[in-house]
């Protein structure tokens, strides 16, 4: 889980150029084809942050905030970095979502109404996380559209092989099933599948391998036997990711020094998907993830209510309280042929612990960040606990980040081989696929892969903030 950065709109006119240039360079042959090699259609589901969010306004609000007058573009929004305070804090306060202790639920602010991009099935919401024409030309902001492109080229078409299941980011799995999403989702497999007459590949990204794990797990085994082909998840958080409490330290500014970072900070804690993708309190009873120097306090995994209690946003400690149950997932009733790949960054700068030096535990930027291995957002720990699961094949990556990963043409081609000589929709489903030996990985491992509550991969590398 990583926030996109801003950029100036100098700098953003002066990468236009270069990068058209650099993309039509770097665009690849293929030696796969949707019809040569009888490749399932595909449906991607994107991580956190990774959709776009569109809202509507019927009330100013508390702030006095100008009302709409039809449906806007709340994620992203690029005008933040270049408005006043004033501003950014009527986004905020439209995108935040409010908890309700009693009923343990979030909800959007009262006059708020928000949904995905673009209708359920089309790719739009997550081809680009903006709709900024000048800003989607940056790396940054483009998402799933090299896959989309080199898929393209391997004869899929949108709308029909090519599809895209969005949500609502800022939620956990449960209460994105209140939306409708899972009902739209097996809607979509259904019409895809009879559309193509194959079976579903289900290709995940981050958090989204963890919506998907939730949706299999309660669907009839009889349904995944007709429908499904492969499950593909990459980068996915199994057991959380230390970043997430960075979001509740320090506001992002993503790059813009004109945006205020305790607005950031105060939109971001309100998220329940934060408190969903937190580090497991088992596998992480161990590690030291903040240290609080000033006070002498150190907190691991264990330690979430002393935390957000000192931190002054007890909802935080609630919402993770809530969601607690859902860790670790049962990836062995998922029910489907699995396929976990992960990525092993070329430096060691995923975080693991954050060392506090401001007599403040959040809103500060004074912190040194202690790295591990990883994908520079998931540890190793987390992205590869997949592999203690029977019948998982599992593939590793060198040299790639987190979003990096589903971007390269190494991701592309081995996407191509699993999906590959698909079986018609119906067809008696190979129990356990042609995994060979359970929970090995394919590809040089790239560090422990642990076990809840087991001891964490040493952590390495120390970078400073402030």
């Amino acid at each position: 889980m990583i926030f996109i950065k801003f950029f100036t709109v100098f700098t953003i006119c002066q990468f236009c150029l270069t990068s058209c240039i650099c993309q039509l360079l770097t665009i690849s042959t293929t030696n796969y084809d949707y019809d040569g090699n009888r490749m399932a259609p595909i449906i991607l589901v994107h991580g956190v942050t990774k959709s776009q969010i569109m809202g509507k306004y019927s009330s100013p609000g508390p702030l006095k905030c100008p009302v709409s007058n039809g449906w806007e573009h709340l994620w992203m929004n690029v005008d933040i970095a270049f408005s006043g305070t004033h501003y950014q804090k009527c986004w905020a306060y439209r995108l935040k979502l409010l908890y309700d202790r009693s009923r343990h639920k979030c909800t959007n602010q009262v006059g708020v109404q928000t949904r995905v991009e673009g209708s359920f099935g089309s790719l739009g919401a997550s081809d680009f996380v903006t709709d900024n024409f000048a800003a989607r030309l940056l790396p940054d902001f483009q998402y799933f559209h090299k896959f989309i492109t080199a898929f393209e080229m391997r004869g899929y078409t949108k709308d029909f092989s090519l599809k895209l299941a969005p949500y609502d980011w800022r939620y956990a799995p449960p209460q994105i099933g209140e939306t409708g999403y899972y009902t739209r989702l097996t809607r979509l497999i259904e019409q895809t599948a009879t559309q193509t007459g194959r079976k579903v590949a289900l290709v995940a990204h981050s958090m989204g391998g963890l919506v998907l794990a939730y949706f299999l797990n309660q669907k009839p085994q009889a349904w995944k036997n007709q429908y499904i082909q492969v499950l593909i998840t990459s980068g996915t958080p199994w057991l959380g990711s230390a970043e997430a409490l960075n979001k509740y330290i320090e506001g992002e500014d993503y790059g813009a020094p004109t945006i205020d970072k305790s607005v950031i900070l105060t939109l971001s804690q309100s998220f329940q998907s934060l408190a969903y993708l937190l580090p497991q309190e088992e596998a992480f009873a161990k590690t030291v993830l903040v240290e609080w120097v000033p006070k002498g306090r150190k907190y691991t995994a264990q330690n979430y209510q002393q935390f957000f209690q000192d931190a002054g946003f007890i909802d935080g400690y609630l919402m993770r309280q809530d969601l607690r149950h859902l860790y670790p997932v049962p990836l062995n009733r998922l029910g489907v042929k699995y396929v976990c790949t992960w990525a092993n960054s070329s430096k060691i700068e995923t975080p693991i612990t954050y060392r506090i030096k401001s007599d403040k535990l959040t809103d500060t930027s004074d912190y040194e960040k202690v790295n591990t291995v990883g994908d520079a957002v998931v540890p190793l720990k987390s992205l590869r606990y997949c592999e203690k699961f029977p019948h998982a094949i599992v593939k590793g990556f060198q040299g790639h980040s987190h979003t990096g990963l589903i971007k390269s043409d190494e991701f592309f081609d081995y996407v191509s081989s699993v999906v590959s000589q698909a079986q018609p929709v119906g067809a008696q489903a190979q129990p356990g696929g042609s995994q060979g030996r359970p929970g090995r990985a394919q590809g040089q491992p790239g560090g422990s892969q642990g076990q809840p509550g087991g001891s964490q991969a040493q952590p390495s590398g120390i970078s400073t903030r402030g």
